[in-house]
């Protein structure tokens, strides 16, 4: 007589698929959880590097202004090139009525809200420099309640990804060294 070998049962072969199946998906989930944690770190690391670049650029702009007024007095507001007078920048803008846009790598203050640029060297700008990024900057000056000497200087860096906006704002005092 032939020994008769049996075969796998349909229910045995749906049971084994299902567990093959959950073994690959369970960690193709996880990998693809933790590449979208580090996307979004990233994003929000990016953003508050732009964001601190901002209250930097204006902080260097209200130091040279200072330096330049010690050596001419009177020769510059010390929020110059932000109050809408010329100052140590290639533009000027009036920030303490709306928004304005820096641009560090090209020392400029401007009004028209776009967003920043990703160089090919990896400087973020303003100037269309470069492939269009997810990031735009805008700074605000809010004069302090009774003071002509004391600012607050408020950046926001905002970014869609995935539908969703985001941002990250920074404010900083400032204060007028003059």
């Amino acid at each position: 007589m032939i020994p008769m070998h049996r075969g796998f049962t349909l229910v045995e072969t749906l049971v084994a698929i299902t567990v093959i199946v959950t073994a690959i998906v369970g960690p193709l989930y996880a990998v693809q959880q933790s590449l979208n944690s580090s996307r979004s770190a990233r994003e929000q690391l990016v953003a508050s590097s732009l964001a601190q670049e901002g209250v930097e650029f204006v902080r260097s702009v209200r130091d040279s202004n200072y330096i330049r007024n010690s050596t001419a007095p009177g020769s510059r507001t010390w929020l110059a090139s932000f109050d809408g007078s010329t100052g140590g920048t290639s533009s000027s803008a009036n920030c303490i009525t709306a928004d304005c846009v820096v641009d560090a790598t090209q020392n400029t203050v401007s009004r028209t809200i776009t967003p920043l640029y990703l160089s090919s060297t990896g400087l973020y700008n303003q100037s269309n420099n470069g492939a269009p990024s997810l990031y735009t900057r805008t700074v605000r000056i809010t004069a302090v309640s009774g003071s002509v000497t004391e600012i607050v200087l408020t950046v926001t860096v905002t970014w869609t990804t995935r539908g969703q906006s985001r941002s990250v704002v920074i404010n900083e005092r400032l204060h007028n060294w003059l």
